[in-house]
């Protein structure tokens, strides 16, 4: 039995199609791509050397809240045509996977790692989210790396800065089950 495809099936193949010749064509080994890779690899090792590896698990669990929330937040703004990545790693992943997969995660949770008070956790979250939208984003865009359609760099800082704030919240209610769950029953 043959399946009917809907018609944004078929806009989804077409689409499918179009990026994958667009990258082939325009994207992949031009200088802009190697960057890509290039920013993933040095972030990775930076990281590496900067994190506490006596909690690492904690750690990695923070940058993997963070990878998740980011990626959502990413497709919804590439769904909503708010803004777009010319430049692929590759045409069928996340389209800007290093900075989605390790620097904005390695980041946080560089933060997180330094600061483990609130106060101190807040006030370096509000510098990131300014840095992330007043530096590092006109950065890319001056590269051709990303592109704002409709966008603009200061709408993203309340969601910078929440998306560190939501996770530190996150992960410290994982811990406190944790630490419930793990200490000795009372008999």
């Amino acid at each position: 039995m043959t399946a009917v495809l809907t018609k944004a099936a078929e806009l989804q193949i077409q689409l499918t199609d179009q990026r994958f010749d667009e990258w082939l064509l325009e994207d992949v080994f031009h200088i802009r791509w190697w960057a890509l890779p290039l920013l993933f690899i040095i972030d990775i090792c930076v990281w590496w050397k900067v994190i506490d590896k006596s909690r690492l698990n904690e750690i990695i669990l923070f940058a993997a809240i963070t990878s998740i929330m980011i990626l959502a937040l990413d497709e919804l703004g590439e769904e909503l045509t708010l803004w777009d990545y010319p430049t692929d790693v590759f045409p069928l992943f996340p389209p800007v996977a290093a900075i989605n997969l390790s620097c904005l995660p390695s980041f946080y949770a560089i933060l997180y790692q330094f600061f483990s008070k609130w106060k101190g956790y807040v006030i370096a979250s509000v510098l990131m989210a300014a840095f992330s939208c007043f530096v590092f984003e006109p950065i890319f865009i001056g590269l051709g790396m990303y592109q704002l359609l409709t966008w603009k760099p200061y709408y993203g800082f309340p969601l910078y800065f929440a998306i560190g704030i939501i996770t530190k919240a996150l992960l410290g209610m994982i811990k406190a089950i944790n630490k419930k769950n793990s200490s000795p029953a009372c008999t």
